[in-house]
């Protein structure tokens, strides 16, 4: 086992005990070793939702996305990603600010993400949606991944899975795109430095 992933099963241990202060400390020290590994942001991301830290939260998820797109752009297409792009709708590619730019319409978790990190800390939104609250108490729990307090969760709102997999469709992944569209910092992709880029 790597240096990075001990620290990365160390701070998904932490998580789970509720020490996000400490899970997202272990995450930067993961981070600082590697730094272009999108997978440690979103995990990042994901504990500063936690601590309701939005501004880190919404800074991790750009950094995922960024760095993805970044390596598609320096690295070109592998078998894989052409199928992908190639397979993308016509009047899809032609919104793309950069090709590697593609990976977003895919990336729907990620886009996710995001969405909640931004629309659940508006309290005038919620105010005015009042399911809004039950959506981000849901999120809340299943980040947690106590399946026991997500199950309870969804019971004390009414809601089924099917529901929170389908209010994600139509609202949380179309608002994470556009917001990933409006923040990628599409100019600066030669650049993986990414602290630099979105973090306050």
């Amino acid at each position: 086992m790597t240096t990075v992933e001990k620290y990365t099963e160390q701070a998904e241990t932490l998580k789970k005990q509720g020490a996000y202060a400490e899970a997202l400390e272990t995450y930067v020290k993961a981070i600082q070793l590697d730094s272009s590994n999108s997978r440690l942001y979103r995990a990042f991301g994901k504990v500063a939702y936690l601590m309701q830290d939005q501004k880190l939260a919404v800074a991790a998820y750009l950094s995922a996305l960024h760095i993805e797109i970044a390596k598609i752009e320096y690295y070109g297409l592998t078998e894989e990603t052409e199928k992908m792009l190639v397979a993308l709708p016509d009047e899809m590619k032609e919104t793309l600010p950069k090709v590697g730019g593609f990976i977003i319409y895919y990336d729907t978790n990620t886009l996710r993400h995001l969405a909640h990190a931004v629309a659940d800390f508006d309290e005038e939104a919620i105010r005015k949606q009042p399911k809004m609250l039950a959506y981000k108490e849901i999120y809340a729990a299943e980040l947690t991944e106590d399946d026991a307090l997500y199950e309870e969760t969804l019971k004390q709102f009414n809601r089924t899975e099917d529901e929170v997999t389908n209010e994600a469709k139509a609202f949380y992944i179309p608002v994470g795109k556009e917001l990933a569209f409006s923040w990628i910092k599409w100019n600066e992709l030669n650049s993986l430095d990414v602290g630099k880029l979105y973090f306050p």
